[in-house]
């Protein structure tokens, strides 16, 4: 079924995307006629939905439209901060593999990219702190005392997404402090794949070193 919601984006987070996860909700679409496409195998059809607010809400339009375009802001926010998130993951990975490969073999120079690889790993988990908060491996129910740029994201959104009048003061203020926390993330994120990142990934291509191994012909 469809729940009147756009396709959505999946936000930062420390667990490996799952490719079997369902598709994220979006935004709740404004009133207006749709179409709908269903696909099953080879087959196709499609037919026109129209969507129209709760008839028992007197709900203008105007009101509706503000609402829907402050959501889809905070999404992009939300979607830029995922990318992030995963991009540090990535890197993350790769320099873990190459540390694997650095431990076997001996001399200055394998040791300085050593170094380097467990320094690098450590400023890749700070950054992706920065942007959600430090690992709680506590069990139960637990909460974060430091709020993070997420934490006002999902305010901002919680906010806005209550609305039953105009934007106010309220929500602007929500939306400000959120899009201030995020961009204050991604300046150092920003900024490590700049500089600290290629200085890193020229250090290893220098000493050669691929994650291809050589293999000998097979005889009987």
């Amino acid at each position: 079924y469809w729940g009147l919601a756009e396709k959505g984006v999946r936000g930062p987070s420390r667990r490996k995307a799952n490719k079997n996860a369902p598709e994220p909700r979006g935004v709740t679409v404004l009133p207006g006629d749709y179409k709908l496409v269903v696909h099953y195998g080879d087959a196709k059809d499609s037919t026109t939905v129209s969507v129209a607010y709760d008839p028992r809400v007197d709900m203008p339009m105007t009101t509706l439209k503000a609402k829907y375009d402050l959501l889809k802001q905070l999404e992009k926010k939300m979607a830029v901060a995922g990318k992030a998130v995963e991009q540090l993951k990535e890197s993350k990975k790769i320099a873990e593999s190459y540390k694997k490969q650095l431990k076997h073999h001996k001399g200055d120079p394998y040791k300085d990219a050593l170094k380097s690889t467990d320094s690098i790993t450590k400023s890749i988990g700070k950054l992706i702190d920065g942007m959600i908060g430090k690992e709680d491996k506590r069990q139960g129910i637990t909460r974060n005392p430091q709020p993070t740029p997420m934490t006002f994201l999902r305010t901002a959104r919680r906010y806005v997404g209550s609305l039953l009048q105009m934007p106010g003061k309220t929500e602007k203020d929500a939306i400000q402090n959120a899009n201030e926390k995020v961009d204050g993330a991604m300046k150092p994120i920003n900024a490590f794949f700049k500089t600290k990142w290629p200085q890193y990934r020229k250090q290893i291509e220098d000493l050669n070193l691929t994650l291809f191994k050589d293999f000998k012909e097979l005889k009987e």
